[in-house]
């Protein structure tokens, strides 16, 4: 026989990191030998090669017909009348004819998968790595482990690359948000006021009456355009964990009555109508007053979007029995499916309908609230179902009432 020096599949320790870590890396390229190779030849082997934890025996066309480890074969020849019984004896009478042959191909994951249903023992005695059925080396417990800890390891640096770079990248387009907010506000707010000094005609009357109109169409495109910079910059903000809560003690029913009352304008245009039924007599809240009515605005807005004429959208509060507050919109609108439901929380997530056609929206109130209320520590409730309409709930926690309700209708 002219067996050399095993070699690893992985020659110089850590294989390039694009290499997928496959079964191919743990063959060790030892030699096979044939079913009548003399059991005393393989132990002078083992004697040779310290590291060799089994070989493999294999018949004509690369097939393998068993396995010889190392452990077993020193152990038989240990015993007494074994060496002499076997030294001069072939291979074939003491190798394991169904050893475990694991594909080139697989991952180290369904290695170990197999080690453990298929043949445990091969932790012991190694197992056969074959490529397109043919022989290619012999795998060990040790080499798998030690790969699998390599894996893991570059795993964890390129999860922790990936996320160094996604905070990057966040804090980038905060930053880009936040300076082009700024530098489009500026001008902005001027078209904005030109745009109502000319509606109001405060410097004569326009010759022609759909001049009126076109500017009132200006300021109302600016003011939607306004109300996206800042939901944008929020929403960023949100997402990189920099946006902040300037909290302070809240009347909820004056905040309640100032949304529905922002709010009824549009929905009369709407011929819908908005109702409140939040009661004097609930407790101060602990929370960001302007956060707040953005929430509700939010929610009112979607309300009256997807709610069809002649319908109803109800603004209620109240206190829970284990002290949380809580704000309601519910509507009489199309509801929403758990598809649709599950689209309109992300980010640009927009429900085609005839409805929401009709209006300017860009599918972020709703992701943005969310993260609102769960900057109050609290969070958002929804009911919803085709045909049924939506109610909305906003849950802040017990911990954020300051005093005991008066009434808990």
């Amino acid at each position: 026989m002219n067996l050399s020096e095993p070699t690893s599949g992985a020659r110089n320790g850590t294989p390039d990191e694009d290499a997928a870590y496959t079964a191919a890396l743990l063959a060790v390229r030892v030699p096979p030998v044939g079913p009548d190779t003399l059991c005393g030849e393989l132990l002078d082997l083992f004697a040779a090669v310290p590291n060799l934890p089994a070989v493999a025996v294999v018949g004509e066309g690369g097939r393998i017909l068993g396995l010889l480890d190392r452990t077993g074969l020193t152990g038989t020849f240990a015993r007494p009348l074994m060496a002499d019984l076997y030294a001069r004896r072939p291979v074939n009478l003491l190798m394991d004819p169904t050893p475990l042959v694991v594909d080139a191909a697989l991952t180290l994951g369904e290695v170990g998968r197999r080690i453990a249903r298929d043949k445990p023992g091969a932790l012991t005695a190694g197992f056969v790595v074959a490529e397109d059925g043919r022989y290619l080396g012999i795998g060990s417990a040790m080499e798998l482990m030690a790969k699998s800890a390599e894996q893991a390891e570059l795993r964890t640096r390129q999860l922790e690359e990936a996320r160094c770079a996604a905070e990057a990248a966040n804090r980038a387009k905060t930053g880009f948000l936040a300076n082009m907010s700024h530098e489009i506000r500026t001008p902005l707010n001027a078209m904005m006021g030109f745009a109502e000094l000319l509606e109001q005609e405060v410097l004569g009357p326009h010759a022609n009456p759909l001049y009126r109109d076109y500017a009132r169409d200006i300021a109302e495109s600016g003011r939607h355009l306004m109300e996206l910079i800042n939901d944008l910059l929020d929403l960023s903000k949100a997402e990189a964990d920099r946006l902040e809560l300037n909290e302070g003690t809240v009347d909820v029913p004056h905040v309640a009555v100032i949304c529905a009352r922002l709010l009824a304008e549009r929905a009369s245009r709407a011929h819908v109508r908005i109702e409140t039924a939040v009661p004097r007599g609930l407790p101060v809240l602990r929370a960001d007053e302007r956060k707040l009515r953005q929430m509700l605005l939010n929610l009112l807005s979607n309300a009256v979007k997807f709610t069809p004429a002649e319908g109803t959208v109800t603004l209620s509060g109240w206190v829970a029995g284990d002290g949380s507050l809580l704000l309601s919109v519910q509507d009489t609108g199309i509801g929403m499916t758990p598809e649709e439901l599950s689209k309109s929380l992300e980010p640009w997530g927009q429900i085609d309908s005839a409805l929401s056609r009709k209006h300017i929206g860009t599918g972020l109130g709703l992701p943005l609230t969310k993260r609102l209320i769960e900057l109050h520590d609290g969070r958002l409730d929804i009911d919803t179902a085709p045909d049924r309409g939506t109610t909305m709930t906003l849950v802040f926690p017990a911990v954020r009432v300051e005093a005991a309700p008066a009434s808990t209708s």
